[in-house]
C-alpha cells in the first residue's frame, strides 16, 4: 500500500500557481494511466499531435489567417506538432520537474489578426500586466496514482489584463473553446494507445472545465457552458 501524507498536511504548490495563480479561465483534462509518472511525462512530451489528420486540420486551420496576414510560413506547417518543440512556436518554457511537470506560458492577443506582440520571458511573464493582452499557461503534469500507474493532468489558464480584453478574450473563446478541448481529447486519447501499446494497459479518462477562479468577483463572467 502506497503511504499516505498525514490530514491537513498541505498540498506541494505547482509551478503554475507560480506563473499564474490567479487567473479568469481554467481548462482542466485530466487522465488515468496504467505506466509510472515518469514514463507517462516522457511519452506526452514525445507524442506528435500531427498523427491524428483531425487535430492537424485544426491546428492549420486555426493559424491560416495570421499566415495569410503576414505572408510567412509558419510553424503550423511543420510536419510535426510535439509538445517539448512547442518553445520553436512561440511558447515559453517557464518551468520544468523533469518527469513530472512542465509549464509553458504565452502573452498575445488570441482574438486579433497578427499585430505585435510584448517582448516577454519567463522571469518577465508573473509580472507582466501591460492592458490589452491575455496571458496563457499551460501546465502538463504527472503524479503517481498507486503503485505503479500515473494521473496526468493538463490544465490551461488564461489571465486578462484588462476588461475589455477579457470581454474579448471571452467571445473569441466561445468559438474557439469547443475546438481546443476536442484537440487535448484527441491527444489523450493517442497518448493512450501509445502506452496501451507498449503495457497492454487499460485506460480511465476524465476532463472537465472550470470557468473561473474568482468567482466571488463581479468583474468576472463565466463563458458559457459547452
Amino acid at each position: 500500500m502506497t503511504a499516505q501524507p498525514p490530514p491537513g498536511t498541505p498540498s506541494p504548490v505547482l509551478t503554475l500557481d507560480r506563473f499564474l495563480p490567479t487567473y479568469d479561465i481554467s481548462v482542466v483534462h485530466t487522465g488515468v494511466f496504467r505506466v509510472p509518472p515518469q514514463q507517462c511525462h516522457e511519452a506526452l512530451l514525445s507524442l506528435d499531435a500531427f498523427d491524428s489528420p483531425l487535430i492537424r486540420l485544426l491546428i492549420a486551420a486555426r493559424g491560416l489567417p495570421e499566415r495569410l496576414i503576414r505572408r510567412h510560413p509558419r510553424a503550423e506547417r511543420d510536419d510535426t506538432f510535439l509538445i517539448r518543440d512547442m518553445t520553436g512556436r512561440g511558447w515559453l518554457l517557464l518551468g520544468e520537474t523533469p518527469g513530472v511537470e512542465t509549464v509553458l506560458g504565452s502573452v498575445g492577443r488570441p482574438w486579433t489578426l497578427g499585430g505585435a506582440e510584448p517582448q516577454v520571458t519567463a522571469e518577465t511573464f508573473a509580472d507582466f500586466a501591460d492592458p490589452g493582452f491575455a496571458k496563457i499557461a499551460i501546465s502538463f503534469r504527472v503524479t503517481p496514482y498507486g503503485s505503479s500507474a500515473s494521473i496526468l493532468v493538463v490544465e490551461t489558464r488564461a489571465l486578462l489584463t484588462d476588461a475589455r480584453s477579457r470581454r474579448r478574450f471571452l467571445r473569441y473563446w466561445r468559438v474557439v473553446g469547443p475546438f481546443s478541448h476536442l484537440i487535448r481529447r484527441r491527444a489523450f486519447r493517442m497518448l493512450d494507445r501509445r502506452l496501451n501499446r507498449r503495457q497492454g494497459a487499460r485506460r480511465d479518462l476524465h476532463s472537465a472545465l472550470r470557468p473561473l477562479a474568482n468567482p466571488s468577483d463581479d468583474r468576472y463572467r463565466p463563458p458559457p457552458a459547452w
